[in-house]
C-alpha cells in the first residue's frame, strides 16, 4: 500500500493511528453508515459484525423478500464492513521511513 503515498501521506497516516481515540471514533463514524442499528456507544469499544443481521431480518419480515435476496443483502454488507476492517488495520502497517511520528500532538492549554 506504502507504494500509493507519498511520505507527507505516510506521516498523516501514521499519526492517525497513533491517536487512539481519533483512530476508534473515525472509524465509528465510517461504520455508522455501513450499518445504522444503533449498536454504538460512547467510550465503549466497538465490535464491527455486530447487529447489522438482526436490522435485515427484521426489514424482510416487514417486507416480503425471498431468504435469497436477504443472504445476499447480508452479504453484501459483511463484505463492505470486511473490507473496512482490513483497510484500518492496514493503516497500522504503514511507517514512515524516518518514524517521524511517534506519539500525537497533545494541547496542554485545553
Amino acid at each position: 500500500m506504502q507504494e500509493y503515498l507519498n511520505e507527507l501521506e505516510i506521516v498523516k497516516i501514521e499519526a492517525f493511528c497513533a491517536d487512539t481515540e481519533m483512530y476508534e471514533a473515525v472509524k465509528k463514524v465510517v461504520l455508522q453508515h455501513i450499518y445504522s442499528q444503533g449498536v454504538m456507544e460512547a467510550g465503549v469499544g466497538h465490535n464491527p459484525m455486530k447487529n447489522r443481521a438482526f436490522q435485515l431480518a427484521q426489514h424482510c419480515t416487514e417486507n416480503p423478500v425471498t431468504n435469497e435476496a436477504m443472504g445476499a443483502q447480508l452479504r453484501g454488507v459483511w463484505e463492505g464492513v470486511n473490507a473496512l476492517e482490513s483497510g484500518y488495520q492496514e493503516l497500522k502497517n504503514i511507517k514512515s521511513a524516518t518514524g517521524a511520528v511517534k506519539t500525537p500532538f497533545v494541547n496542554e492549554a485545553e
